[in-house]
């Protein structure tokens, strides 16, 4: 038995060697993309990086189409996944941010833009690339991670200590539950990489963006940094919403 190839007007598809692509994409992406994907009880859900390694590596690339915010505050994205070869668009997927969700109701305006964003642009890659994913491991889940609910996931991100441990020393008890990892800083790297970002952001849209004291002193007043410096208070799950923020700027800005 042979197989007959598809015809799709420009080309002939031949299914074997669809699959045989398949394999040899998730052969190359599969290390950046199980280190761009996060454990919830057993299973591990793709991060926007990982989606859009796994877009790259097919040729293709997202670009956020339109962000939209509706009445009640809710925001809404479209991000267009586009095939470099030719720019013909062969996916569309929207990213919503909702006020009734507990994590982002309180958030700044523009981490909500960002996150609409990035859901958008997960959702795209997922709408055009999901058949790949159980090729690269069994333990992936097709649902984008930032859909996943928040809270929960912070919750396996952090890895609560052993609760043996904590039967040791009596004075575990009256240190606050889980204080220590909330208050991780933000890395050399996330900050080296937000002034970057800033001042790319800044050259393309210099109206929007202030200048880089002004701009981080709206990230003290968003996040209640109380340190001298705004780098030192800066926790890194808010670094990665002002990246996320910026490299929204960014791509809105080159269009």
């Amino acid at each position: 038995m042979s197989l007959v190839p598809i015809e799709d007007g420009q080309s002939h598809i031949v299914p074997r060697d669809v699959v045989t692509r398949g394999h040899q994409v998730a052969d190359a992406c599969r290390q950046i993309v199980m280190q761009c994907s996060i454990d919830l009880k057993g299973k591990r859900y793709i991060k926007a990086e990982g989606w859009q390694a796994l877009a790259a590596a097919n040729g293709l690339s997202p670009r956020i189409n339109c962000v939209e915010e509706l009445t009640g505050g809710d925001i809404r994205a479209v991000c267009d996944l586009i095939r470099l070869s030719d720019g013909e668009i062969v996916a569309s997927a929207e990213g919503f941010v909702g006020t009734d969700e507990p994590m982002w109701s309180s958030r700044p305006r523009y981490a909500k833009r960002a996150m609409a964003q990035t859901r958008a642009t997960s959702r795209a890659c997922r709408s055009a690339l999901a058949w790949v994913v159980p090729l690269l491991d069994a333990s992936l889940q097709t649902t984008p991670a930032e859909e996943m609910d928040h809270a929960e996931l912070a919750h396996v991100e952090i890895a609560p200590k052993p609760r043996a441990a904590a039967k040791q020393a009596q004075v575990v008890a009256v240190e606050p539950k889980v204080a220590e990892p909330r208050a991780v800083m933000a890395s050399r790297e996330q900050l080296d990489q937000i002034l970057k970002l800033h001042a790319e952001a800044r050259a393309l849209r210099p109206t929007t963006i202030k200048p880089t004291e002004l701009y981080f002193e709206d990230l003290r007043g968003d996040y209640e940094i109380k340190t001298k410096k705004v780098s030192q208070g800066l926790q890194s799950d808010h670094a990665v919403e002002v990246i996320e923020h910026l490299q929204g700027v960014i791509r809105l800005g080159a269009e």
